[in-house]
């Protein structure tokens, strides 16, 4: 190595390791001055939880078209998804939304001997309301049309999340208190008090999803509306707190 850049470099690391150790000694001279004589530093955990009953239900369908004109496939999904959705517009507090959209070709002849190419189109709708009962009647009325259902499930709405974790912020913090009260009282302290909180909340679901695969319904028939159950999700929420016991 050249000698200019070995000089260089042991100076280098000379003063990165001068400017670590004035960090590390300013970071213990400002802990230290944090606390005075006597005091002492608590540092407290508290997770709070809670299962609560699923409020949104969601529903995913989609329209299937098979015909040998691409053509026919695509107008047959673009006449029948105008329907629909002209029917969800007399319909509120149901959120509606379309999805994926695709057409391709394949051969029909599961044996593998070559067949006439056919082409086969969907596309999806999904619809999301609190309002079970609504929106179960309107998945029966589009199943009647010919969609079909690709999934069905219950989960917890944002709002009622936030309100239980509103809930839960509060049970953990007087826990907390009440913690961190008790154990500078084991150390022979008198006066507790709490200089930060961080709290951190997530909600992990344990869904009932109601999966279901149908044929397509003869326009004849009258569909009955799919019938689903709400299940429950586990709210969860920690406190991290820090006092001075003295």
């Amino acid at each position: 190595m050249n000698p200019f850049k070995k000089v260089c470099t042991s100076i280098t690391s000379l003063v990165c390791l001068v400017f670590l150790l004035m960090m590390s000694g300013q970071a213990l001279a400002q802990s230290e001055a944090v606390l005075a004589p006597g005091q002492t530093l608590i540092n407290l955990t508290v997770t709070e939880r809670t299962s609560v009953g699923q409020d949104m239900l969601s529903a995913d369908l989609r329209i299937e078209i098979d015909d040998q004109d691409a053509a026919e496939v695509q107008n047959q999904i673009n006449v029948v998804m105008a329907q629909a959705l002209a029917m969800t517009r007399d319909i509120d507090g149901i959120d509606v939304s379309t999805g994926y959209y695709g057409v391709y070709q394949f051969n029909p002849d599961p044996s593998g001997n070559r067949a006439d190419e056919m082409w086969r189109g969907n596309q999806s709708i999904t619809l999301q309301s609190r309002d079970s009962a609504a929106l179960l009647e309107l998945a029966g009325r589009l199943q009647a049309m010919g969609f079909l259902m690709n999934q069905l499930s219950y989960s917890l709405s944002t709002e009622r999340a936030d309100e239980v974790r509103d809930n839960l912020m509060e049970a953990a913090l007087q826990r907390a208190q009440q913690k961190a009260t008790r154990a500078a009282a084991a150390l022979g302290k008198t006066k507790v008090d709490i200089t930060s909180v961080d709290i951190d909340s997530q909600s992990g679901g344990y869904a009932q999803p109601m999966m279901m695969r149908a044929m397509a319904a003869d326009a004849s028939m009258e569909m009955a509306a799919p019938s689903a159950d709400a299940g429950e999700t586990e709210v969860t929420l920690t406190v991290r707190v820090q006092a001075v016991a003295q």
